[in-house]
């Protein structure tokens, strides 16, 4: 497996015209254990609220450049919902990680994720903004458990 990153990483590096001497180590691109390389605070606020704000966002009729928001988006709300499943770098997000309703709320939040990806790969508006329906209550129920600050925040 690890040949296999580096490889990828050098594939990579390499489509983009950079030399082996530029490309990071393997070490540096991701650790071999799976730790979190961020906290879970950062996530949200530079991956997840963006994303959810763009598939709560939805257009009445999308052009194909809005599609492809979309489907950006949701792709980017599961790739980060995977990494919340491991916890972050910050004080309690290991903590949390481990409790059940962090495993539920995220659970919907993967799953509301991958319905709302299969709605804009369908192009039904409809079916996205059901996905989006189902996303918000955990989100909002997440917050008001693990970070109520955000919540009242908002209000």
């Amino acid at each position: 497996m690890a040949k296999i990153r580096g490889l990828l990483v050098a594939l990579t590096g390499t489509a983009f015209g950079l030399s082996p001497a530029t490309l990071p180590s393997q070490e540096s691109v991701a650790p071999a254990d799976g730790r979190a390389l961020v906290t879970i605070k950062e996530l949200m606020e530079k991956t997840v609220t963006p994303a959810t704000n763009t598939l709560w966002n939805v257009p009445e009729a999308p052009t194909d450049e809005e599609w492809a928001a979309l489907e950006e988006a949701a792709v980017t709300l599961l790739a980060a919902a995977t990494v919340t499943a491991l916890g972050g770098t910050g004080p309690k997000d290991n903590e949390w990680a481990k409790q059940p309703a962090w495993t539920a709320f995220n659970g919907v939040m993967i799953s509301a994720g991958r319905d709302a990806l299969d709605a804009i790969r369908a192009r039904n508006v409809d079916a996205l903004l059901g996905a989006g329906d189902v996303l918000y209550p955990p989100c909002e129920g997440c917050h008001l458990q693990f970070n109520p600050g955000v919540v009242d925040a908002a209000q």
